[in-house]
């Protein structure tokens, strides 16, 4: 995988920042499309990190990332981006448009068969698409009534495009996340079967699951439920 390269939607988030530590700390050159390169640590540290400033809902920025060195185009793309809440309470208002993530990988997909880029791997979620009815009613009711409604409108939109998109395509569907070493990773199907409703999964295992992805035919267009 020496010299390899992937491009991360997403970077600066907190999962997506592990990915590139992830991605790099296994060989792969790594492209991050970002708004803000301030909030990584610079490249001059990491001499196989390549920041390009820009948002992923703008094809220009997103054909920016994929230029950068047209010796060593992507292999693949990891998107961990995420529709915003104005703070972390599932009942305040969003502050990203209403298709951003969907629009960001189409946007990804374009330049993904402009440049023969093989694999898109994106950070879903449980409870997205046909895993909804295999949520507890709780959560369900949550997902339905809060402002988080607005996130998994855009998870399901993305859910639903990128399969038709013709691109080899991995959705994971991590369960709630947490902060915390990397562990074990369990799947459960592509609908999240007998999960229970107290399951989680660190950011950590996430990023490395991706980033496994990447590198493995075994959950091509496929939407696997991932816990620890």
């Amino acid at each position: 995988m020496s010299g390899k390269r992937i491009l991360v939607l997403g970077g600066s988030g907190r999962t997506g920042q592990l990915v590139i530590n992830e991605a790099l700390s296994r060989g792969y050159k790594v492209t991050a499309l970002v708004r803000n390169p301030s909030a990584l640590e610079t490249p001059e540290s990491r001499p196989d990190l390549t920041l390009v400033r820009g948002s992923p809902t703008s094809k220009d920025d997103v054909a920016s990332a994929f230029t950068q060195d047209l010796q060593n185009t992507p292999e693949a793309v990891i998107v961990t981006l995420n529709a915003r809440l104005a703070s972390d309470s599932p009942f305040s208002k969003p502050v990203t448009p209403p298709r951003m993530m969907a629009d960001s990988c189409a946007n990804a997909v374009e330049l993904m068969k402009e440049y023969d880029t093989k694999k898109l791997v994106i950070m879903s979620a449980f409870g997205v698409a046909d895993s909804f009815k295999n949520l507890n009613c709780t959560l369900q009711l949550l997902f339905r009534k809060s402002n988080m409604a607005y996130q998994f409108e855009d998870h399901n939109l993305v859910d639903e495009e990128v399969k038709v998109a013709g691109v080899d395509y991995v959705l994971a569907r991590p369960v709630m996340l947490a902060e915390g070493d990397g562990k074990p990773v369990k799947i459960s199907g592509n609908l999240g079967e007998g999960v229970g409703i107290f399951s989680k999964i660190t950011r950590k295992s996430v990023a490395g699951f991706l980033v496994d992805a990447v590198g493995s035919d075994q959950w091509d267009r496929s939407t696997p439920v991932i816990s620890n």
